[in-house]
């Protein structure tokens, strides 16, 4: 019958019910959305399952409780208060990164799609490679009801309420006055004809937005328990990335897209950072601190006017944002809102608060027709550096994002969308800015990337001896005979 008893439990309550092998890898993989209960997990299950229009609900047959005896292939279990899965089956035993077959309601469709699991699940297998290992019932049930309580002594919380709320903007405030008052906004250009263009800043005034920057992102804050602004925003960025990756390759496979995440799930109310918005809330913060600084700057510089002028002197008539009363951190928050919904040329045009809005909901990012076609424009030696340095990396590509035979499928032409990816300039070298949570790792991936630049240029020049020995045009457009 190639079925399994699955067992179902979250804070609440449990529930189990007989179902085929494939529902209960489709359950497993489903975890990539984080569900909570076990309705969003239900939720969760059409993205490998697609129900047809007259089925139910997937655990719409189950009934409640608890039921750990054996059937058929084996049993299922999947805690959603305490992460742990544990299976006593020679079938159901995912990893943390695989892929799983694509369902129509009860019917396979020979289709494979990928899947990654966050590394805080903990995966009881009581068999590995057909041999039996451990007793993961057992195993589980000795270490559910703690893991369920120190899950429950550390719920999330929300750290947006704190990089983009009062705490963020009081930060920005704060240190701008600081900086001020020692006069080291000094050298200011004017920032009102181009107010995210570093070249209207001074390399003094630059150097001032950096350091402010990074050490907000470095410092340990009583609100993230402890944690940096830094810590939290590259808390699951790997994980995010790797989802959308997987749900990118679907949309390739199945020709549309997998189905959102719920806004009034628990994974987007606690969403981790995706590097899109790492990227948003990087330029956010250069923005409000250049627009503060150069603020601050002309209050001083009016200030000093008035004194030399007299007090009963008008500078021209004109009045300042700063002179109507309004409060810095009022007038921060409301700057900080016009950007977060306008529309960027930083973004080519989209707005940054969507950007976050549809990595919330792993959706990945579709390029439109115009940026395809503007891609299709990139010169000749810039794709083949790319492409080259995708063979030089092609087995870690493989070992790092996918399955080998998802990645075999992949060679074929995609029936999904081209995707767009932003990144922050190359101009913000160094550690404090990048997406590595420890030195080591940043030092190691400079090393790599100088390693993979050499390794292309040797290629590189390998291929134009070449093509000269070969009679062909060199560079400089001389024949070579």
């Amino acid at each position: 019958m190639n079925e399994v008893r699955l067992n179902i439990l979250d804070a609440r309550g449990a529930m189990n019910g007989i179902v085929h092998c494939g529902l209960a890898e489709g359950a497993m993989a489903a975890l990539s959305a984080e569900p909570e209960t076990i309705a969003e997990l239900e939720a969760a299950i059409e993205r490998f399952i697609r129900r047809q229009d007259n089925d139910g609900g997937a655990f719409s047959s189950f009934k409640s409780g608890e039921d750990f005896d054996q059937w058929d292939q084996g049993t299922v279990i999947i805690d959603l208060a305490a992460r742990v899965v544990a299976t006593k089956s020679l079938y159901c035993t995912l990893q943390w990164r695989g892929d799983v077959e694509y369902y129509k309601g009860d019917q396979a469709t020979g289709v494979w799609l990928p899947y990654c699991i966050p590394e805080d699940w903990l995966l009881l297998h009581s068999t590995e490679n057909g041999v039996e290992v451990r007793d993961a019932l057992t195993e589980y049930k000795a270490n559910r009801d703690g893991r369920r309580a120190e899950r429950a002594a550390n719920e999330p919380i929300d750290v947006r309420a704190v990089l983009y709320g009062i705490p963020m903007i009081r930060f920005v405030a704060d240190a701008c006055t600081a900086a001020k008052n020692r006069r080291a906004a000094e050298g200011f250009g004017d920032s009102t004809s181009g107010g995210d263009l570093p070249g209207n800043l001074s390399p003094s005034a630059i150097r001032l937005v950096k350091l402010i920057h990074g050490r907000w992102l470095m410092t340990p804050r009583v609100e993230l328990r402890g944690r940096t602004p830094r810590d939290v925003t590259l808390e699951k960025i790997d994980f995010i990335e790797s989802d959308l990756l997987t749900r990118e390759i679907q949309w390739e496979l199945l020709g549309e897209a997998a189905l959102p995440i719920a806004r009034d799930s628990y994974a987007y109310r606690f969403a981790g950072f995706g590097s899109h918005e790492f990227v948003v809330y990087h330029h956010l913060l250069r923005h409000l601190l250049r627009q503060c600084l150069t603020r601050l700057k002309r209050e001083s510089e009016s200030e000093a006017g008035d004194r030399s002028a007299g007090p009963h002197s008008t500078i021209g008539g004109d009045v300042d944002q700063s002179s109507t009363g309004e409060s810095l951190l009022d007038w921060l928050q409301s700057i900080k809102e016009e950007w977060l919904n306008e529309p960027n040329a930083i973004f080519e045009g989209r707005i940054p608060s969507a950007i976050i809005e549809i990595e919330r909901r792993r959706i990945p990012l579709p390029m439109s027709e115009e940026e395809t076609l503007r891609e299709e424009g990139i010169p000749e030696e810039v794709v083949e550096r790319i492409i080259t340095k995708i063979n030089i990396a092609r087995s870690e590509i493989k070992e790092g994002l996918t399955s080998y035979r998802l990645m075999d499928k992949m060679e074929g032409e995609g029936l999904g969308p081209e995707f767009k990816y932003f990144d922050l300039p190359e101009s913000e070298a160094g550690f404090v800015f990048s997406i590595y949570r420890t030195r080591e790792e940043w030092k190691g991936s400079e090393i790599k990337r100088r390693d993979l630049d050499a390794r292309y240029d040797d290629i590189r020049a390998r291929r134009q001896e070449t093509t000269l020995e070969e009679g062909e045009e060199g560079e400089d457009g001389q024949q070579v005979h």
